[in-house]
């Protein structure tokens, strides 16, 4: 359960979540129930991302930099996890060590 690809897949639903959010929010009037909906859907999925995470540094599955990454920047816009998802596995992919921040 805890890859690389299941958090970059993970990652992107919860990105388009969040576009639809931001839509909802910001260009569409704040419809009911729609921005309810992506906004409790935003907030669960950050939470899970981010225990998930977590539990994956310590497992050494992600580095500790892409745990933050999606930790402290994650609330505010998941793509950057997206993005730092798709970064580790393309050093995993050319054979450069995972580093965890030391």
């Amino acid at each position: 359960m805890l890859t690389i690809r299941n958090f970059i897949v993970f990652s992107i639903v919860h990105s388009v979540l969040f576009t639809g959010l931001m839509l909802c929010a910001f260009v569409l009037g704040k419809p009911q129930p729609a921005t309810f909906l992506f906004g409790f859907t935003h907030g669960v999925l950050y939470m899970v991302m981010t225990a998930a995470c977590l539990v994956a540094a310590r497992l050494r599955i992600v580095s500790v930099t892409t745990a933050l990454v999606v930790v402290i920047v994650g609330l505010f816009g998941p793509y950057f996890g997206a993005f730092e998802f798709v970064r580790e596995e393309r050093r995993r992919q050319a054979g450069e060590p995972v580093t965890d921040g030391a």
